[in-house]
């Protein structure tokens, strides 16, 4: 998957802001919107989806190389 430990080390710090769509029949998509390399870069773009989002079967999420993260933010 990865040609040398250079990409397997940028990999370990990506932030991955992933798009997550809910059917009517409870299956999931899940669509990456964006990488980061870094919390805050990340969050800030999380923000700004949740901020534009007004559809209740969209929701946004952060993952990274171990899985979800557990991010609780409320926006105004």
């Amino acid at each position: 998957m990865f040609n040398n430990k250079k990409e397997r080390d940028n990999m370990k710090n990506t932030i991955l802001v992933v798009e997550i769509t809910k059917f009517s029949d409870d299956s999931y998509i899940y669509t990456i919107k964006k990488d980061a390399d870094t919390l805050k870069k990340a969050t800030e773009y999380l923000v700004a989806l949740k901020t534009l989002n007004n559809k209740k079967s969209i929701s946004y999420e952060l993952f990274n190389v171990l899985g979800q993260f557990d991010v609780n933010r409320e926006v105004a």
